[in-house]
């Protein structure tokens, strides 16, 4: 009898030890989705480009759980840094947002196409490359305007080069700065695009 009594007691202790650190458990979990910390946002709207600064920025105390890892915290320091996507006022900062790259100095990748033979044979993916524009004789053969560089390093992403087989064009995709693509873009309206090694 006295083993029976003392193997319900020690049942006894055993369930109330797991309900209590299951209870405590919970509690924990709960104060630790509840926690809040400091995270920046916009004090006002905030345009694409424009360079952050400290009146234009303020703390805010939230909780974000699971999600806190897509904002910056107030320990990270966003003076001189650019935002990239358009914000609101209150809106927390996202880390996708801000870039330390001024606008002119971020990449882009863009499709081209050029003749075979103004592309060296033996260029490779990752190469970088500076990009001329030559005009095209006019009707009467002359040739109208000089051939000026419109790109300088640029890098090359990828070379289609069984487009080839179709036209004498193959395609590239190049990846360089914002402030290039117009000029490339421009010259793609007339005349031939000269692709070059860049040189060490």
């Amino acid at each position: 009898m006295n083993t029976q009594k003392k193997a319900a007691q020690t049942r006894f202790i055993v369930a109330v030890s797991l309900f209590a650190a299951a209870l405590i458990s919970a509690l924990s979990l709960t104060a630790l989705g509840n926690r809040t910390d400091s995270y920046w946002v916009a004090k006002n709207a905030l345009a694409p480009g424009v360079e952050i600064s400290g009146d234009q920025i303020e703390q805010v105390k939230v909780a974000l759980g699971e999600s806190s890892s897509r904002y910056f915290s107030s320990r990270t320091t966003l003076i001189g840094s650019f935002i990239t996507r358009a914000q609101s006022a209150g809106e927390l900062i996202s880390i996708d947002d801000v870039s330390d790259l001024a606008p002119s100095q971020r990449t882009q990748q863009v499709p081209i196409a050029v003749r075979s033979s103004d592309l060296p044979i033996d260029i490779s993916i990752g190469e970088a490359i500076n990009i001329y524009w030559v005009p095209e004789p006019s009707m009467g053969g002359v040739q109208i305007g000089m051939p000026e560089i419109v790109v300088k390093g640029a890098y090359i992403r990828s070379i289609d080069r069984k487009s080839a087989n179709f036209s004498s064009d193959i395609a590239l995709t190049i990846s360089l700065i914002d402030s290039q693509i117009i000029n490339l873009l421009d010259a793609t309206v007339s005349g031939r695009l000269v692709i070059v090694r860049a040189l060490e």
